[in-house]
């Protein structure tokens, strides 16, 4: 049995290491969870009885080297073969980790693209990416779920191609069951958005987020179009700044700040496009999201986003940064029922074909082999 260790700062219902532990074949690999912090932020999973779980507190950088002895012990404790790590703390940690412990083989999980050359200190950018070469120079193997995150890797880092391989990240359907229609229109009546053209937003109320752009677009629309409607979903640390956008813009009755909404999905359903304006991502959650709930797409060109969308046909690619691209496209949809139509058929469809956790389990695996590969004689199959 191989012995995988799941490493995280938090691990959420359904996200994509819930989904590893347990979707992966039980009969070849057996699952650990490590976590620097219980509280999930949206739904606590429920492991498969008998997983092994730990966590190692403190998510603070000061507490890097203390973790990464914690976890080496956890390492040897349970004889991890493969330590797989999210994000990039943990896999500092977990690099440290397994030069205390060699026996077990590091798998990371790039799940950022391209923020630390956004950075704007040359030195915290310096330090950050020297880390990051010593993770890379570690790793077995690393996954990235994008094409662009790969060509950071391997164009602009000098990784290996032969250790970097491409995984979207699979998508649980269980996750989002149909709304029911009356429970949509209560919503949109709560709200006040029943003869309106509603689009939304959905993430973290940052910079990097883009919605500034979402309510510059909307300005710019909302005195030929009268019938839009813009929700932004989501806290953060802009909130105030981008309510004072809103204010100035004069945008206080088109422009709703919904806050962080555990009935997400019901919002998604409500309403008549997601708009995602985001300067940075991984791989985009809320597009999959989006795909999957039959809502007509309009997203920036960001990592991730070209491998999923061809444009006008599962959704509407604009330019990072883009105002007017941003409002041309919202206004796209807005006038031209059909597009709207065909974009929610092929979107679904898309996601049904290939972005299913069935489908994307086995890379998973694979990638758990190859990273073995030369080493699967020390593995105990007991």
């Amino acid at each position: 049995m191989i012995r995988v260790l799941q490493f995280a700062d938090i691990i959420n219902r359904h996200d994509f290491i819930d989904n590893i532990v347990r979707g992966a074949s039980p009969a070849l690999f057996r699952f650990g969870i490590c976590v620097r912090s219980c509280d999930s932020n949206i739904a606590t999973p429920s492991f498969p009885r008998g997983t092994p779980r730990w966590v190692i507190p403190g998510t603070s950088r000061c507490c890097i080297p203390l973790a990464a002895w914690r976890l080496a012990r956890i390492l040897r404790q349970w004889r991890v073969d493969i330590l797989h790590t999210h994000h990039y703390e943990p896999s500092v940690i977990g690099w440290l980790a397994t030069r205390l412990y060699r026996q077990a083989h590091l798998v990371v999980g790039r799940h950022y693209s391209d923020s630390f050359y956004r950075l704007s200190s040359p030195m915290r950018r310096k330090v950050h990416l020297t880390l990051e070469q010593q993770v890379n120079r570690a790793a077995r193997k690393i996954i990235a779920p994008s094409k662009y995150i790969c060509q950071i890797l391997c164009q602009w880092q000098g990784v290996s191609a032969s250790k970097v391989e491409l995984v979207p990240y699979g998508f649980m359907a269980a996750k989002y069951p149909d709304q029911p229609p009356a429970k949509v229109q209560r919503f949109r009546e709560d709200l006040g958005l029943s003869c309106h053209f509603v689009v939304a937003t959905f993430g973290r109320l940052h910079e990097e987020k883009g919605q500034r752009f979402l309510i510059q677009a909307i300005a710019q629309l909302h005195r030929r179009r009268p019938e839009l409607r813009a929700l932004l979903v989501g806290e953060g640390p802009e909130r105030r700044t981008i309510e004072k956008q809103i204010d100035s813009l004069g945008l206080g009755d088109i422009v709703q700040m919904l806050g962080w909404r555990r009935d997400a999905m019901t919002v998604m359903a409500a309403v008549d496009a997601v708009v995602q304006p985001t300067l940075q991502e991984g791989f985009s959650q809320v597009m999959a999201e989006a795909l999957w709930m039959r809502k007509p797409l309009v997203i920036t060109d960001v990592s991730g986003a070209p491998d999923i969308i061809t444009d006008g046909q599962n959704g509407l690619l604009v330019p990072r940064g883009d105002t007017g691209a941003l409002a041309t496209a919202i206004e796209r949809l807005a006038a031209d029922e059909a597009l709207r139509a065909r974009l929610a058929k092929n979107g679904r469809e898309y996601v049904q074909q290939r972005l299913t956790v069935d489908k994307i389990i086995p890379l998973y695996e694979e990638v758990y082999l190859k990273a073995l590969d030369g080493s699967l004689k020390e593995v105990d199959y007991v």
